[in-house]
């Protein structure tokens, strides 16, 4: 079974594929929700960022059961989850309403067995922006009941994105939940933040990569000759214009 970059993909209800460890996978992609409404591609389909950010941590990680922690925010169909957790990884992965509910919390019910656990889950980047600004207003209380940030507070050894840098409006709101996520606390370890992204407009992504920076998370890109054999690896004959622009960081809090 080959596995065909994603935007050969994208009218595939149903897709079947391989995570780059070669586990058969079966992905839900769904570009209308149950009544009727379209949801378009964004959410509830496959793109490039996933598939190159999972094929360079499977080749970077080997596989250990119990490896850890995983947060995945704006996952989409999951398939960095599946990859993640293939690792043996425990994973919490996030997106909003109806991409959960429509295709991330089916798709991670139906991991292969033997790996990690994957939990779907709701999470709103915004209720970070809106914790934030409380606290430089003086105000110490927490937002009542917030789900959200109840799982960006909790200990994860790694932080992962793809596909979530292309609007400029949604950047603040990405990197107060990775912060949240992954700046260091008393009491909690550190975690290793990877995004994966396409580099479609050069301005969006330099101001995003630039705002983590000021934000405090070191980023480096990892060398594209690296992630060219994390794909050779995989078993993934891609030609380079099938995934151009593509590009994984690897970033930390200190």
């Amino acid at each position: 079974m080959d596995v065909l970059p994603a935007p050969s993909t994208k009218h595939v209800a149903t897709l079947h594929t391989r995570l780059p460890n070669g586990a058969e996978v079966t992905v839900r992609q769904q570009a209308v929700d149950v009544d009727g409404t379209r949801l378009g591609t964004t959410g509830t389909t496959l793109w490039l960022g996933a598939q190159v950010l999972s094929a360079y941590l499977a080749s970077a990680i080997e596989f250990k059961p119990q490896r850890g922690r995983a947060l995945e925010l704006g996952a989409g169909v999951g398939y960095l989850a599946l990859t993640a957790a293939s690792l043996g990884y425990d994973v919490v992965t996030s997106d909003i309403e109806p991409v959960v509910s429509c295709v991330l919390a089916p798709n991670a019910a139906a991991a292969p067995r033997g790996c990690g656990r994957i939990e779907a889950r709701e999470i709103d980047w915004f209720d970070a922006v809106r914790a934030a600004e409380r606290r430089s207003g003086g105000d110490e209380g927490e937002l009542e009941g917030s789900t959200s940030l109840a799982l960006l507070d909790a200990q994860y050894d790694l932080v992962l994105t793809t596909d979530t840098i292309y609007a400029p409006e949604m950047t603040p709101a990405l990197w107060a939940a990775l912060e949240r996520a992954a700046a260091p606390r008393p009491g909690r370890r550190t975690p290793t933040v990877y995004i994966g992204l396409e580099r479609r407009d050069p301005r969006v992504v330099d101001a995003a990569l630039e705002m983590g920076r000021q934000r405090g998370c070191t980023m480096r890109r990892v060398a594209h000759g690296r992630v060219v054999k994390a794909l050779e690896r995989a078993g993934w004959h891609w030609a380079p214009e099938d995934w151009e622009g593509i590009e994984v960081w690897k970033g930390k809090w200190r």
